[in-house]
């Protein structure tokens, strides 16, 4: 099963976003390393990289810049609103 110490250490660890979270969760695949934990943790580290680039709705403590706003020119920072971040000027990732 593995360690079962490290897994408890896990456990205790309070992500502070979405991003966050998926690297605690691709780190508890890898550790437990059943059959398809190695996929499980690499789609967890897939969405990560689509948050931070804003190819995805997600949450992440980085400061990232709206790329809707940024097409025109704009540069907004996104705010952590409903679990999301989001474009207090357009509503990214909603509908313009």
């Amino acid at each position: 099963m593995g360690d079962t110490t490290t897994y408890t250490d896990l456990r205790r660890i309070t992500p502070w976003s979405e991003t966050h979270w998926r690297e605690i969760a691709a780190r508890a695949h890898r550790l437990r390393a059943d059959v398809g934990d190695e996929a499980a943790a690499r789609t967890h580290e897939t969405v990560i990289h689509e948050i931070r680039a804003n190819a995805a709705a997600g949450s992440s403590r980085r400061v990232r810049y709206c790329p809707r706003c940024l097409e025109r020119g704009v540069r907004y920072i996104l705010i952590f609103m409903g679990g999301v971040d989001r474009c207090g000027s357009c509503g990214w990732p909603g509908n313009p």
